[in-house]
């Protein structure tokens, strides 16, 4: 019994010892581990703080667009993200989870555009004709040349007002206007005659000189509403519609003299439109990096009034009982009349890059308008009524209502800012 019981007792010593120092170990190796997860939830909590600091930071100052050296820093901000999520992981602690901060902004959309152009614009009609010259001899075979009056390119302007409460919607209202004249002479060589077109028969021998004037003044507003699709594509398509005002005005000018200027006489023809109606149009753009390339045409039906009058002025020694000059009119009552219109554009726009003023555009391009009729004379033909020389005064026998369109056309520069 006491053979057993001694190795029994050593071998129960050994194994207490062994549980008691297995124990001692376990308890070394669960404080050891609870440390490192205290100390990794320290880390894990600052790096997080710190991720929304820099959120924070990011998200104060994203209306206004940051230097291209601070795009590249949402890298780094995602890589420390992502460093924060891994060292997490590895930590068996909760994850977390964040996208990359996107520190640039989107595009600012704008919401006004203002713009100015400078145009040169050729004025035209078809009633420029201010003189006839005559080459009388040989009697049976006279000869006649119209004179006409060549509108020459003219500066002119126009100012605009654009609000664009989205993208993809805007309203429009600019204004064009255009001031000017043209004038053309003519002298009759020995044995020609120069008279108005009215009057080319042999009375009007007393005149050898002829003068013409034509003088338009042309002023148009439109205001209107588009739709503009597929706003982001490289081709935009834009309709609109809206309303036009256009006021027309046209005074065409000849005078005539005898050599020596003591027998003369002038006509004036007068002619005036002003209306308003709908108009509709549609421009299209195709973008290539900073430029766009563009066309755009509208069409109108102004109904307004139309208003015209002739004014004749004669000075002659032939009639000494008569005032000096002799004044007449040609008055016609005014009416109501529809115009169609037409306007067309094409060319170019530059876009500069935007800043945190707007953006700055720079447009060429060349446009053509049409107002069918716009312009309204009476052609008369004169009966002289003897004794009296027809450098007396004018004698209608019939007068003819005529109407002609009114024309521009030009190139152009305009300068738009968007803010």
């Amino acid at each position: 019994m006491n053979r057993f019981t001694k190795p029994g007792f050593l071998m129960s010593l050994a194994l207490a010892a062994s549980v008691f120092s297995h124990s001692a170990f376990a308890a070394t190796i669960e404080d050891q581990i609870s440390a490192r997860l205290d100390a990794l939830e320290k880390e894990n909590a600052a790096l997080k703080q710190r991720l929304k600091r820099v959120e924070s930071s990011a998200s104060a100052s994203r209306p206004a667009s940051p230097p291209s050296g601070e795009r590249a820093s949402s890298g780094a901000l995602y890589s420390a993200a992502t460093a924060l999520d891994a060292h997490a992981q590895a930590g068996s602690i909760p994850q977390i989870y964040k996208s990359p901060v996107d520190v640039g902004p989107p595009r600012p959309i704008h919401h006004y555009e203002v713009s100015g152009s400078l145009l040169f614009l050729q004025p035209g009609s078809g009633d420029l004709e201010y003189g006839t010259l005559v080459s009388p001899f040989p009697l049976p075979t006279p000869n006649w040349v119209n004179q006409s009056l060549m509108p020459n390119f003219s500066p002119a302007f126009n100012v605009g007002l654009r609000y664009m409460p989205s993208e993809s919607n805007d309203v429009r209202l600019d204004w064009t206007h255009l001031n000017t004249s043209a004038s053309a002479s003519v002298v009759g060589a020995p044995g020609q005659m120069v008279g108005p077109p009215f009057e080319v028969g042999p009375t009007a021998s007393v005149y050898q000189t002829g003068h013409g004037n034509v003088r338009f003044a042309y002023d148009s507003v439109n205001l209107d509403a588009g739709h503009t699709f597929c706003f982001d594509c490289f081709f935009k398509f834009r309709v609109f519609a809206g309303v036009e005002f256009a006021r027309i005005s046209q005074n065409l000018n000849g005078t005539f003299a005898s050599y020596d200027g003591v027998t003369s006489a002038s006509n004036t023809t007068v002619s005036l439109f002003t209306g308003a109606g709908p108009r509709f149009g549609a421009r299209g753009e195709y973008g290539i990096g900073d430029f766009e390339f563009f066309g755009e045409m509208a069409g109108a039906g102004l109904i307004g009034t139309a208003q015209s009058r002739l004014n004749f002025s004669a000075t002659s020694t032939a009639a000494p009982g008569l005032p000096q000059p002799n004044n007449q009119s040609l008055v016609s009552p005014n009416e109501t009349q529809v115009v169609p219109s037409f306007d067309a554009r094409l060319g170019t726009t530059y876009a500069f890059p935007p800043t945190t003023y707007g953006q700055f555009k720079v447009e060429l391009g060349y446009q053509a308008t049409i107002y069918m009729n716009a312009v309204n004379q009476y052609s008369i033909t004169q009966v002289p009524v003897p004794p009296a020389p027809a450098s007396v005064g004018v004698f209608l026998a019939t007068s003819p209502h005529l109407q002609n369109s009114f024309t521009t056309q030009g190139p152009y520069v305009t300068a738009r800012w968007a803010f």
